[in-house]
């Protein structure tokens, strides 16, 4: 299952095409079979009919000439004798009297054509009983019947020297007055070649027929919903969001339009809650001022720090709460940076920090505020827990995966998607010595999305954690 999975397209398109096409191939196939069953019969119901014939023709002939059955015609004695070529031939049928009738086990019975030929020479007065005709291969007829259609196959002019030679025949057994049998066979002429090729015609012609109109109606479905995907993941990220044209069927251009309307209202609630954040945050954080000033005048110079701390720790949260409330739509632009340079710049505001420095330049358009506030988030975490921190950068065609290290006792793996919940620290206490408001890994994960991106947290076999900061490039 997982081998095929491979071969099966991921895109509508992809899949519109290869399901009529395989439904094409399937049903080509059954006609085919039935195509070819039907010119097999078909050859076997020509050849029997010959044979009759011929069979017909020497018992009438014997009736008025004498002459007997399975002898040359004098006009065929003499053909013969004016041509070398026409000495070779024999004629199309192969006919013998024999006292019993030639019976082979692994013959063919074909019950309907026998029930013809029997009324045909009831219809023409020809006295035969007992008649039986099969279909058997050409290898199980004795030497006299399948000698002299050998011959004749061999010496035939028109004979195309690529079809291979026949390998059934028509044989015919039927009784006389006098008891005496007559044995009749000749080759079923294999024809199968021109009805492959016309099979193969249609079928190209069919599929040229059905898969070219298909195509063009597939691809004008999902191309817009290629580039309604696009937008979709666009939202949130570089920038605001083009209206998108409605484009190809009514259900797709429908799908378009309420994209379109429901990006507008999204757009608008994200804007009110901007406005709304900066009121709290202007109306909060106003009165924190004021109180910080206050408190100087507090004589206790111990209680004057711990308020101090206070406040400083509720406008560091407030600032928290308020930058992954933003993330929604950061009013920050897309700017091409260099991220080696970045993460240098932001490595050095912490000790100790080890920073592997990429062989090339990754140059990628990010929002460089929101970068450097969830690698300060990381890289202070990893101090903090792990007391030291490795900072490895790879990049490739669509990524850049940023990787931070430390040597800390590491999570939990059952706690450890826990951790990016707001207000969750891995140091349970609420202390600011010993941890930060417990939204950093959360607003570093929102940043990484809203990049395109994402952040995860994996223990390293060496010991300590490891946060893999990824984004698209």
């Amino acid at each position: 299952m997982a081998r095929a999975s491979r071969f099966w397209p991921r895109s509508l398109y992809g899949q519109i095409l290869l399901v009529t096409a395989s439904a094409l191939l399937i049903a080509q196939s059954i006609n085919a079979a039935l195509l070819l069953f039907g010119v097999r019969n078909r050859a076997v119901s020509e050849t029997a009919a010959m044979v009759v014939s011929r069979v017909a023709n020497q018992v009438e002939r014997l009736e008025a000439t004498g002459i007997p059955i399975g002898e040359p015609d004098n006009w065929y004695k003499r053909q013969m004798g004016r041509s070398g070529e026409r000495r070779r031939r024999s004629p199309p049928v192969a006919v013998t009297i024999a006292p019993n009738p030639i019976l082979i086990e692994r013959s063919d019975m074909q019950e309907d054509i026998s029930e013809r030929a029997r009324d045909f020479f009831r219809q023409g007065d020809i006295n035969l009983s007992a008649v039986r005709i099969s279909t058997v291969s050409t290898k199980l007829l004795p030497a006299r019947l399948r000698d002299a259609q050998l011959r004749r196959w061999n010496a035939g002019r028109l004979r195309d020297p690529n079809i291979p030679a026949p390998t059934r025949a028509v044989l015919l057994t039927a009784r006389l007055p006098d008891g005496a049998w007559v044995n009749a066979a000749a080759f079923v002429r294999p024809d199968e070649r021109a009805s492959i090729f016309a099979l193969l015609l249609q079928t190209f012609t069919l599929f040229i027929a059905v898969m070219i109109p298909l195509a063009l109606v597939a691809r004008r479905i999902a191309d817009p919903l290629n580039k309604l995907t696009q937008r979709v993941q666009r939202v949130g990220l570089a920038g605001e969001v083009d209206t998108l044209q409605p484009a190809g069927p009514d259900d797709v251009r429908q799908l378009i339009e309420a994209f379109n309307a429901m990006h507008a209202r999204v757009s608008a609630l994200l804007g009110e809650k901007d406005v709304m954040l900066g009121a709290i945050g202007h109306d909060l954080k106003t009165p924190l001022a004021a109180l910080r000033v206050r408190i100087e005048c507090v004589e206790d110079d111990h209680e004057r720090e711990k308020m101090a701390a206070t406040i400083d720790e509720m406008v560091t949260i407030l600032d928290d709460i308020l930058t992954l409330a933003r993330l929604g739509k950061s009013g920050e632009t897309v700017q091409s940076v260099d991220i080696g340079a970045l993460i240098e710049s932001v490595s050095g505001e912490f000790d100790p920090v080890e920073f592997h420095i990429p062989d090339t330049r990754v140059v990628t358009n990010i929002r460089p505020v929101l970068l450097r506030r969830a690698l300060r988030n990381l890289i202070g975490n990893a101090i903090i827990y792990g007391k030291s921190a490795q900072v490895r950068i790879h990049s490739n065609a669509n990524n850049v995966v940023i990787h931070i290290d430390d040597e800390g006792p590491g999570i939990d793996p059952a706690e450890m998607e826990s951790m990016f919940e707001p207000f969750t620290r891995a140091e349970k206490s609420r202390s600011r010595s010993t941890g930060g408001s417990g939204l950093g890994l959360t607003i570093s994960r929102a940043i990484a999305r809203a990049h395109g991106g994402d952040l995860t947290l994996s223990n390293r076999e060496e010991g300590g954690l490891r946060a893999t900061f990824s984004f698209k490039g």
